[in-house]
């Protein structure tokens, strides 16, 4: 695992990126009076004389595009005016051989000239690199000069990938904002990660944390929109996150506009200037394989995911002991043990109110482990020797009233010098300023305390506040920016895997952004993404597709507590996606922690205990968040919803309705005799030869197995 964990130097540069099979598409580049076209038989890209751009999908020998001509995708904001109008430059432009990080290529290096504020030569080059790789994908870097060095110049914002998009351009019948997207903003209201885009459609996705209307920011600096013919990505493939904005509206022209703008709070524009990293990707389906071709992408720049081995513990089912609140006991923990026995449960966590204060987590609450150490070793013990591994409650990066008080220096300052401080559960806590290493150096510290010294096997490590955190202004800290905290988060997500994976090769490190997006650039550090706190069925199967292209096609995805929104169809939705099944239940009602017998009751009931035994027993035998997702349905478009999971030769469907009569589609089979089971009833429904279509009737779900054939059978 630890060989995941190095961060690798690269340079930064744009990508356009492709979801398809490797295989030889050689650049050809063509010029006329309309501008250049570079054409690899999977993209075409067109650059008009005003350095304007579209972007076209090539499919079953078709170009597709989604692009309104005249956008202007690259450029900046200077003194308050757009730079608009760039006039191509006419001298002879030739492709040239690459060898980098990403393998061998071609580049294309186009330029362009216009007169900005103040009269001055602004010059405009963008660097376009095609990878035999990846193909199809193109590596993009924009660099702009002030040729004269004209003073009075500043940077108001600069604007990457900048597209307007028409659904109509493939067919004049449909609505012009006839999408679906995936935006990777963080919001506290938890909305659905992908969605129809509506006609007032609005959403700003900014990375960073807005503390004025209290959100907590981070989340995947990507959009994906996809029609019935094609989909269009663009994002930020900096190595490390960046305080950008994706904005994707509907505007008053009914067409859907998208783009990257990064604030640059006028910065001087003396002499050269260099845009972030970004990407742009066309693509077949939904997200899905251009998430894929992001996480490759990412990886090569240092931030590759973890992929859990077989029998790794990541992929056992897990009870939470949330249900007994902040004010558990050891006892009651204890008490369920027999009762996880008969469900198959292998996982346990010790949830939110175990040490002294939010914050203070090298100190433990006398009420709960009264001997400090030797209590909790000896807690950690017990379940140990009954079979458990155990995973502790945490919040990196913040501090309570105690090491506050021990060091000071350590908190992050606002702009007017003041901590920056808020209060969870009645209890106060400030933030930590990541980019300092003694910071860094306590938390390796802590690490080695909880995993090494009390003997857990993992962290929960939980907040929407984990996924981003804002600016440092304490110049006891001598950042060379005051981003330099919100860039190095993940850095201490790493000392803490790093350092956790030392002691315990197979811990079991979880991320909880309640909700909200998680950050991509702290995903490389922990093995165990979730649903998190998801507001429908429908959240934990769509999350649990884009995790999985994004973290690997056999990401240990957890769905979280079926108590979250308690509906017996829950296990069917975590199972159909490759998830891992778990509860937060408590034996009896008066122990259920009353805060969330008041939402979601989660004590046991007859009727929920044969429940429990069917559907964990069901997991433990097939295991499927172990096999490997297969892309072969759209989430958007396709109907009814459906997944797919490869396992052992065997393909599992699981499709989801609220009511359906009608067939549904065997995709991904081979061209030979299956058995089609309904495995959560083991019955046997069909006989078909791959790949088949078969008649189905089913209400919220039907899970269902194809299994080769045997000679004779």
């Amino acid at each position: 695992m630890l060989k995941n964990l190095t961060l690798l130097l690269a340079a930064a540069f744009i990508t356009i990126v492709y979801a398809v099979d490797p295989g030889k598409h050689s650049p050809s580049l063509h010029h006329s009076s309309g501008g250049l076209t570079l054409d690899n038989g999977v993209l075409r890209l067109e650059i008009d004389p005003a350095m304007g751009m579209r972007v076209y999908h090539y499919a079953n020998g078709q170009a597709h595009t989604l692009v309104r001509a005249g956008a202007n995708p690259y450029t900046l904001g200077v003194n308050g005016k757009e730079l608009k109008n760039f006039i191509l430059n006419a001298s002879p432009v030739r492709l040239s051989p690459l060898d980098s990080l990403w393998g061998t290529g071609q580049r294309l290096r186009v330029s362009g000239t216009v007169t900005g504020p103040l009269g001055a030569e602004i010059i405009k080059t963008i660097y376009i690199d095609l990878y035999d790789a990846f193909p199809g994908m193109a590596l993009i870097k924009v660099i702009y000069k002030n040729k004269h060095h004209t003073p009075g110049l500043r940077i108001d914002k600069e604007i990457n990938g900048r597209f307007t998009l028409d659904a109509r351009l493939e067919d004049t019948a449909r609505k012009s904002y006839d999408f679906w997207i995936l935006q990777g903003g963080s919001y506290k209201t938890r909305p659905d990660w992908i969605l129809p885009v509506t006609a007032d459609f609005d959403h700003l996705n900014y990375q960073g944390p807005d503390y004025e209307n209290n959100e907590a920011g981070g989340g995947l600096p990507v959009l994906d929109v996809w029609s019935r013919d094609m989909g269009l990505m663009i994002g930020s493939i900096e190595p490390r996150p960046t305080l950008i904005a994706l904005p994707a509206r509907v505007a008053e022209d009914s067409l859907l506009h998208i783009s990257m703008e990064y604030a640059r709070d006028s910065l001087p524009f003396n002499d050269e200037y260099r845009s972030i990293s970004t990407v742009i990707g066309v693509h077949r389906g939904d997200f899905y394989n251009g998430l894929r071709s992001y996480a490759g992408i990412m990886a090569a720049r240092g931030l590759k995911m973890i992929t859990p081995s077989e029998n790794d513990p990541a992929y056992d089912a897990i009870w939470c002991g949330w249900g007994f609140g902040p004010d558990f006991t050891p006892a009651q923990m204890i008490e369920m043990i027999p009762r996880l026995k008969e469900w198959g449960i292998k996982v346990v966590t010790v949830d939110f109110g175990w040490f002294t204060a939010n914050g203070d987590f090298d100190s433990l609450r006398q009420d709960i482990f009264p001997r400090g150490r030797e209590d909790i070793r000896a807690f950690v013990k017990t379940f140990h020797d009954a079979g458990f591994k155990i995973k502790l409650w945490i919040t990196p990066a913040i501090a309570g009233p105690g090491l506050m008080a021990e060091h000071p220096e350590w908190l992050m300052e606002k702009r007017d010098g003041r901590p920056y401080k808020m209060v969870k559960f009645d209890k106060p806590f400030a933030f930590l300023c990541p980019a300092v290493d003694d910071v860094r150096d306590y938390y390796r510290k802590l690490t080695r305390k909880i995993i090494g010294d009390w003997g857990f096997d993992g962290f929960k490590a939980d907040q929407e506040i984990i996924n981003s955190i804002g600016n440092c202004y304490n110049p006891r800290h001598n950042h060379p920016a005051p981003q330099a905290s919100f860039e190095e988060l993940p850095a201490l997500y790493k000392v803490m895997a790093v350092e956790s994976f030392k002691i315990k090769p197979d811990a079991i490190l979880e991320v909880c952004p309640c909700g909200m997006f998680p950050s991509f650039y702290k995903m490389p550090y922990y093995n165990q993404p979730l649903s998190s706190d998801f507001n429908s069925q429908w959240q934990i199967r769509h999350r649990g597709k884009v995790i999985k292209a994004l973290m690997g096609p056999r990401a240990a995805y957890y769905g979280d507590h079926v108590e979250r929104h308690y509906t017996p169809d829950y296990f069917a939705s975590v199972l159909g996606v490759g998830g891992i099944p778990g509860t937060m239940a408590v034996n009896r009602a008066e122990d259920n922690y009353a805060v969330l017998r008041a939402k979601y009751p989660g004590y046991v009931s007859p009727e929920r205990d044969t429940l429990f035994k069917r559907w964990f027993a069901l997991y433990n035998k097939t295991y499927l968040s172990k096999g490997r997702y297969l892309n072969l349905y759209d989430l958007g478009w396709d109907k009814p919803e459906a997944h797919a999971i490869e396992k052992e030769g065997s393909i599992y469907y699981a499709f989801y309705a609220d009511d359906w009569s009608g067939e549904v589609e065997l995709r991904g089979l081979a061209d030979q005799e299956y058995r089609v089971y309904d495995y959560v009833n083991d019955r046997l429904i069909a006989t078909v030869r791959g790949p088949s279509r078969i008649k189905v009737d089913f209400a919220s779900y039907l899970l269902l197995r194809a299994t080769p054939a045997t000679p004779g059978e």
